[in-house]
């Protein structure tokens, strides 16, 4: 089929244009990948202009909503050269679809509407501007999971511009996710609560209504998704609010060590309770989603305060299960459901069957060898609904750790599959100061994408076209080879680092008294100087973009800013290796500037003040 094709397991899809580089540089894919794909013989001619019609008038919104997208224009009659039908003929999941191209034209079926917007995203690969013939094949598709969602903390100091969200909306709907939550501890405006979010740039009522109508359109439902109890310190930090931490003066604790002056965490009462349903009264109003994660996760210092008395006396498990209990009751008074992150329920496994079959555990693990599998089970076993929330590992490091990412996405894929997950949440976090580059975690974002739609497909093998592809559609020259490269930093200087990159540790370390050991142990001077050479070779591909207009140019700035931090903190570790000093290229000022200058392409100017003095103290430590 020389001039066209589809890209599918192997078959390359390309369509002849007259003057399109790009085009001729990157054959388009049908992803996520398709589960069932016939080729029928023969060739169906594509109309110059498009006509298509409606069988069933609860597809209506959808096919208009392509059609603005693909310049299709609407006719009276059903024969349409694309044709919208619902049909029972499918499989059982609630977004199966069908796609038939034939000497008729494009026949699009579904059992629902959001199917039908499902095969609009495998369609629109298909139609690409300026085809001219397509091939005649079958394609019927339905997801592994119900549930395929992304979950970006904006808490941690960076809230992305609504522009910056809308993007994100538009590229999870292309890759076929189904879910969003924003991850929010402090950066909503609370009317009453201006303390504790006013330098936060936070998203407003009218931005989250806005937010969701803007999912909803695109089949995406906005999940809730705020804090209540643990990583409160935005909150217990100011003293109108200190009344409510179990450790109103603040803690220590050894592993992970951390020393704060202030607390973290609510109390386990009921004056905690109380304040939390006056939050979840002006929070919960502005989303439409019946499903709302309530995090419960990480209460570092209970036991040490407040708490101590009943925990002494009762365990520290049977009074989290009461105050999570507290918590569910709250929850399914605004009539919804709950999801809560289940690390503290998995300290003992036994304690998932007092959950109420009404709330989903959501269990997190960051590390490519977490113990999906086991823990699944344990879950499944007790008849919960729940999800696998595998990372991007993109926090606490400057080029992301891909293949921790890759390794740990594929494992918590297979387990849901073995054990009926409800849903996968891909995590991004933010920790100490949300330092990495925005694009970093583009490349698990795609893979994670593929996998849980079709648990058969490999995307991990062909993630540069695939960043090509739905990142930068119109540009000849993309950072997507650097984006991937970059990522595989790590594997250079020895022995992962467990939730971090050797260069983030170098300037971040809560121990930089350890530092020269674990160095001479694990990243000797050889390794430091591989990892600087790959650096170098990378810094032409993307200096030769960073001017660029578009995606391109921003993600090219990010990553370069990114490099020269990495470079920066390496150079540091060759100092403490190594009795001469070695000078760095990159001042400090300069790379803060620079920083400042790549934040505000993306997000909102709240929080850049912290993380950039976070940033410049690292730098001069």
């Amino acid at each position: 089929m020389a001039g066209y094709g589809i890209s599918h397991l192997g078959m390359r899809y390309s369509i002849p244009q007259k003057s399109n580089r790009r085009t001729q540089r990157m054959t388009p894919k049908l992803f996520p990948v398709p589960r069932h794909l016939a080729f029928l013989g023969g060739e169906t001619s594509v109309p110059k202009d498009i006509s298509y019609s409606v069988g069933d008038s609860e597809l209506a919104e959808i096919a208009t909503f392509f059609a603005k997208e693909k310049g299709l224009l609407p006719t009276k009659v059903r024969g349409g050269f694309v044709r919208f039908e619902i049909s029972t003929d499918l499989s059982p999941k609630d977004e199966a679809y069908r796609i038939l191209i034939d000497a008729d034209g494009i026949l699009l079926q579904s059992t629902t509407p959001a199917g039908a917007f499902r095969a609009t995203r495998t369609l629109k690969t298909l139609l690409t501007e300026n085809v001219t013939t397509l091939p005649r094949l079958e394609i019927r598709d339905y997801p592994a999971f119900p549930n395929r969602g992304f979950m970006l903390d904006i808490s941690r100091c960076k809230v992305p511009t609504m522009k910056t969200l809308f993007s994100l909306i538009d590229l999870l709907a292309d890759l076929k996710y189904n879910e969003l939550q924003l991850y929010v501890e402090h950066t909503f405006a609370f009317a009453n609560h201006e303390t504790v979010w006013k330098d936060a740039s936070p998203l407003t009522p009218e931005e989250i209504q806005t937010l969701d109508k803007y999912c909803r359109e695109r089949f995406i439902e906005l999940v809730p998704n705020f804090n209540s109890f643990g990583h409160f310190e935005r909150w217990l930090r100011h003293e109108q609010y200190k009344h409510l931490a179990e450790c109103p003066e603040g803690f220590r604790r050894e592993e992970p060590f951390i020393v704060r002056d202030h607390g973290s965490t609510l109390k386990p009462n009921s004056d905690s309770l109380a304040f939390i349903d006056s939050l979840y009264d002006e929070y919960l109003v502005n989303f439409s989603s019946r499903r709302f994660n309530v995090g419960m996760d990480e209460p570092w210092e209970l036991g040490q305060g407040w708490s101590q008395p009943d925990i002494q006396k009762r365990g520290k498990h049977a009074v989290y299960l009461k105050h999570l209990d507290g918590i569910r009751k709250l929850v399914e008074k605004y009539d919804r459901e709950m999801l809560f992150w289940a690390d503290i329920l998995l300290e003992k496994p036994e304690n998932a069957a007092h959950v109420p079959k009404s709330a989903s555990p959501v269990i997190w693990g960051y590390e490519a060898e977490h113990p999906f599998e086991k823990q699944a089970k344990t879950l499944a076993d007790c008849g919960l609904s729940y999800y696998l929330a595998p990372g991007t590992a993109t926090w606490r490091s400057f080029t992301g750790r891909l293949t921790n990412a890759l390794a740990n996405l594929r494992s918590a894929t297979e387990a849901g599959l073995s054990h009926n997950a409800s849903g996968i949440l891909l995590s991004t976090w933010g920790d100490c100061g949300n330092h990495q580059p925005w694009s970093t975690f583009y490349p698990a974002l795609i893979n994670a994408a593929g996998l849980a739609w079709n648990e058969t497909s490999n995307p991990e093998t062909e993630l540069v076209g695939l960043l090509d592809q739905f990142l930068f559609p119109d540009e000849t020259e993309t950072p997507s080879e650097a984006l991937v490269e970059l990522g595989k930093l790590d594997l250079a200087l020895g022995p992962k680092i467990v939730n971090a990159s050797l260069p983030w540790l170098l300037l971040f370390a809560d121990q930089p008294e350890k530092l020269p050991g674990r160095l001479q142990v694990d990243h000797p001077a050889d390794k430091i100087q591989t990892a600087q050479e790959i650096l170098s070779n990378l810094r032409p591909r993307l200096e030769n973009l960073v001017r660029e207009q578009g995606n391109s140019g921003i993600t090219a700035r990010e990553l370069l800013l990114g490099l020269d931090l990495s470079s920066n903190a390496l150079r540091k570790g060759a100092t403490i290796l190594g009795p001469e000093s070695v000078v760095s290229t990159h001042s400090g000022q300069d790379l803060v500037e620079r920083y400042r200058g790549t934040w505000l392409e993306r997000a909102r100017p709240g929080g850049l003040e912290e993380s950039a003095n976070l940033l410049r103290d690292a730098l001069a430590r």
